[in-house]
């Protein structure tokens, strides 16, 4: 195959773009971590992070896809002639390892934001609990202040 150069190159170029999502990823995902950390959760931000995470995982499910396709055409060429394409063969090792150690790192920073948003979930029910609880309290409260002025009849009336 005369064209194997090319294709390598093609892989490598693919590799590159998926190293560079998995770093945006790991930036939103810090960003995320960021708007639910604060007191008040930011929502338009946290949504929006994760709509640019869709997005971005939509592409690298994609360039997965066309290097599949075009290692599929190579593979046979690459694995006959592994003498003639060893550093090409050496650099696209050294992005796949780029890119394991990335997603490692994106699996636990997702991880990070799933627990923090979750504590942060309880925290906020148990301000509601508290809430009503406070106004439960504040009612029955009131109720029985409004009691203590009224004086129950201390005679009846027994003629008919």
């Amino acid at each position: 195959m005369e064209n194997g150069r090319e294709y390598l190159s093609i892989l490598t170029e693919s590799l590159k773009k998926k190293i560079t999502i998995l770093d945006e990823i790991l930036l939103l995902n810090q960003k995320q971590l960021e708007s639910v950390s604060g007191n008040e959760i930011d929502d338009d931000l946290f949504n929006e992070i994760i709509d640019k995470k869709d997005i971005y995982i939509k592409e690298i499910n994609n360039l997965d896809k066309g290097f599949e396709q075009v290692y599929e055409r190579i593979k046979s060429e690459i694995t006959g002639n592994k003498d003639k394409y060893s550093g090409e063969i050496a650099t696209l090792k050294q992005l796949i390892s780029q890119i394991t150690e990335k997603s490692m790192e994106v699996q636990l920073s997702e991880k990070r934001n799933k627990q923090a948003v979750l504590k942060k979930m309880n925290e906020e029910k148990t301000k509601i609990h508290q809430t009503r609880n406070a106004n439960k309290v504040a009612s029955n409260y009131y109720n029985n202040m409004n009691k203590v002025n009224y004086v129950e009849p201390q005679f009846m009336d027994k003629k008919k």
